[in-house]
């Protein structure tokens, strides 16, 4: 299964973490990213906290937790472009 038809079939909760170039880190509810064909993922997001986070780091995780009754989910590693 391709992240792109994961995402368009799962439901639940992900929270994307970032940290600013001092380290100091944030976590931040955010919906299921937009996959695009090859393999790109994109948030839509404000200018706030987050988003000024990436902008002096690049890095970030994606945390997807699926609604049920057990523990799935899927874990992203994100480098902005």
């Amino acid at each position: 299964m391709t992240l792109k038809k994961y995402f368009e079939a799962a439901s639940g909760t992900g929270v994307l973490s970032t940290a600013d170039a001092e380290g100091r880190v944030d976590a931040a509810i955010y919906s299921t990213p937009h996959v695009f064909e090859d393999g790109t993922v994109a948030f839509i997001m404000r200018e706030l906290l987050t988003h000024r986070n990436l902008q002096s780091n690049p890095y970030a995780t994606f945390l997807f937790i699926e609604h049920g009754p057990c523990y799935r989910g899927v874990r992203l590693f994100l480098l902005k472009e």
